[in-house]
């Protein structure tokens, strides 16, 4: 993957715009060699949390996309966020062995989230051993779309993967958590 350097106020900005839009689709960046032929997307399914290895798109409704990466720009590996489409960043999509990217709206757990609000955002940095700041998840909220009252919403997506129960932050890997409890076990939340 090749990305471009963003500042931690330029990063900021491009997730701060993701306030007010409204997600109309969703494509994930998916690794794949479950087949001989190197096509077959690997398992991303695992109930509370998906993980599209290489990345994962949204479409709003004014047509802008912002792709959610792993990146190295900070130091370690950290969650990237561009108003571009994940296709800029990869190499051989659609090749055999090479990222396939899939829509996914239509599964239970966005198909209930698009064409909702985000209302709020949140970008999650970690201060490494380093001394180097990285960007390791993103908080997006979404209105309830229901009575007023009702409990806000929250998707995450963050660089870093499971292994076994333990969540592994900086890794080449994004995982979106739809959970409140799997963001507290990830140790998102608190």
């Amino acid at each position: 993957m090749t990305l471009p350097r963003l500042t931690q106020p330029q990063l900021e900005r491009v997730v701060d715009s993701l306030r007010g839009l409204r997600i109309m689709s969703v494509e994930y960046a998916l690794m794949t060699g479950s087949d001989e032929g190197g096509r077959e997307p690997l398992t991303w399914d695992y109930g509370m949390s998906h993980e599209p290895t290489h990345g994962c798109r949204l479409t709003m409704d004014i047509g802008v996309v912002f792709t959610f990466t792993w990146g190295s720009t900070f130091g370690s590996y950290g969650l990237e966020v561009f108003d571009r489409p994940v296709e800029e960043f990869l190499v051989n999509v659609g090749e055999p062995w090479g990222p396939a990217v899939l829509p996914v709206g239509t599964h239970p757990r966005w198909r209930r989230l698009l064409g909702r609000q985000i209302i709020g955002t949140e970008m999650a940095w970690v201060d490494w051993i380093s001394g180097e700041a990285t960007p390791c998840w993103v908080r997006l909220d979404l209105d309830s779309n229901e009575l007023p009252g009702s409990p806000l919403e929250s998707v995450w997506i963050a660089a870093g993967r499971w292994e076994g129960d333990r969540f592994l932050f900086a890794s080449d890997d994004v995982t979106v958590i739809f959970d409140r409890a799997e963001a507290t076990r990830a140790k998102i939340m608190k």
